[in-house]
């Protein structure tokens, strides 16, 4: 007979340093083509790893709010992942994995765009325990489930018209950028004393404080210098 003791623990993402994801990011224009990520245990104890796609409705810093134009089912792009595998049922400290990620083509009816989910990644830790009945083969584990690590991932389906640009409105130290296009946005914010990169993603405004003479680049491109 064989029993099953599972024990999950729920730590700060800072527990994941016994395992290492490669990329932690993907943005793709590119449909039916496969992605590789890939899984390291750096720690000293085997671990068991489940993938699978997961949207998070709002991973929105506190700069960032959406327009109420915008819906899950607008940007969802979670029915589109094939994984393989979908577990590694094994991972021995230093042994590396690769997991494949597929993005297949979105239907025609759906808009020019950007879609977007996360590829979570959750971590249990294998340990063989003691049974306790007299049956020498009776066996039981103990899985330790750590916190989830999830990826951003980004499909563009692009369209033969240039997006509208973002509109960029600055005074008394307070910068808003308005993001009116289907795609996200790099920002870069620069000044004497502070470099910041963030990501504004589609059909989102931007507010924050700016301290003294800032460049905005926007896609790698100057756009703007707030006084």
């Amino acid at each position: 007979m064989y029993k099953l003791l599972i024990l999950i623990l729920f730590f700060s993402h800072h527990s994941m340093a016994n395992m290492k994801i490669a990329p932690l990011r993907v943005i793709t224009a590119e449909a039916n083509t496969t992605q590789k990520f890939l899984v390291s245990n750096t720690g000293k104890k085997p671990i068991r790893v489940r993938i699978s796609p997961s949207f998070i409705a709002s991973p929105m810093a506190k700069y960032q709010t959406r327009h109420s134009s915008i819906s899950q089912k607008m940007e969802d792009l979670t029915p589109f992942l094939r994984v393989s595998p979908p577990v590694i049922s094994k991972l021995m400290p230093n042994e590396r994995k690769i997991v494949r990620l597929r993005i297949t083509d979105l239907p025609s009816n759906y808009e020019k765009g950007e879609y977007r989910t996360h590829l979570k990644f959750t971590q249990e830790v294998i340990k063989k325990v003691n049974s306790t009945e007299n049956n020498s083969e009776s066996i039981s584990f103990d899985l330790t489930m750590l916190v989830n690590s999830s990826v951003p991932i980004y499909y563009q389906k692009k369209g033969r018209n240039s997006p509208p640009k973002p509109i960029i409105q600055c005074g008394k130290n307070k910068l808003k950028i308005i993001n009116n296009s289907r795609y996200q946005q790099k920002i870069e914010l620069l000044n004497d004393s502070v470099y910041k990169q963030l990501i504004l993603l589609r059909q989102s405004n931007l507010d924050i404080a700016y301290n003294g003479k800032t460049t905005i680049k926007i896609n790698d491109e100057q756009q703007k210098i707030c006084l």
